[in-house]
């Protein structure tokens, strides 16, 4: 029997690796100025930025993955009794997990299919699937991966800061961030996933304060001298995000590392200059 793994492309994973971990990925859209893209194939997170650039654009929504498409998945995987492992961008920042569990539950194969909320997005869900994909290869039953799937989210550390709080506020994935629009001049918001939900952690004087404090506290939530998994990501701040990595590897016995970039639904949410990363204490990732 094969355990299939299937997710959203809020991962950002490079192609080469998605096929690699053998993943099944359901793509997420955006819509600007009247008109659908599916993220990575017909939009770039540059060419994003661009559009916006005019100010005469449209403000983009972004669409979770829809029930059919999750009905069609789920049906061509298990029509040979295999399995599946559902992985997926946290509730706190989308409906797709929410829409997987409810099509799961309903499906004639439901014992088969396990649904799991990663309590992450972009790079954080990445270092979660990099872990199923490899179990999955070896021979772990779905029931194993997705524990080790929600451990990790539960263990890991995601921390990130922004530009502008503008994006997050506009597309409402920050509660009381209409509170710091105003007061941040020359102030960088460090910012946390809790539980899956995007809350401030605290702020920082200038993005290079900022970009160590997400260090420093992500150093702290680890077990002392013990390996971790870890992933820097970002949108557009690819020097930033180059220092970030290798002051992480100099700090952290980094087990497994690896980069990403942030595409065009998640950008359209943090705005360019986001730089952020996820560490995750490498036994979470044991069956």
């Amino acid at each position: 029997m094969t355990v299939h793994i299937v997710t959203d492309s809020s991962h950002y994973l490079d192609p080469a690796v998605i096929a690699q971990l053998g993943l099944h990925v359901l793509p997420l859209s955006l819509n600007l100025n009247q008109k659908d893209y599916r993220e990575r194939e017909d939009i770039t997170t540059e060419a994003l930025f661009g559009m916006l650039a005019d100010k005469s654009s449209a403000w983009p929504t972004t669409s979770a993955v829809t029930p059919g498409a999750l009905q069609v998945a789920f049906d061509k995987l298990t029509a040979n009794g295999d399995e599946v492992v559902g992985i997926f961008m946290s509730r706190g920042t989308s409906v797709t997990v929410e829409s997987a569990q409810l099509v799961a539950a309903a499906h004639p194969a439901k014992d088969c299919i396990h649904v799991v909320d990663s309590l992450a997005i972009s790079g954080a869900l990445a270092l979660t699937l990099h872990t199923a994909g490899r179990l999955a290869q070896s021979g772990a039953s779905a029931v194993e991966i997705a524990a080790v799937a929600r451990r990790m989210g539960e263990a890991m550390r995601v921390m990130f800061t922004v530009d502008t709080l503008d994006y997050l506020h506009r597309g409402g994935r920050m509660k009381g961030s209409q509170a710091l629009l105003g007061s941040l001049l020359g102030i960088k918001p460090v910012l946390w996933l809790n539980q899956g939900r995007i809350e401030l952690w605290s702020k920082a004087r200038g993005k290079r304060k900022a970009l160590a404090t997400m260090l420093d506290e992500s150093a702290k939530a680890m077990p002392a001298d013990q390996p971790v998994h870890a992933i820097v990501f970002d949108a557009v701040a690819a020097e930033e995000s180059v220092a970030l990595a290798r002051a992480l590897r100099d700090r952290l016995p980094v087990e497994r590392f690896c980069t990403a970039q942030i595409g065009p639904v998640v950008a359209a949410h943090v705005g360019p200059g986001c730089v952020a990363m996820a560490v995750c204490p490498a036994s979470a990732t044991q069956v």
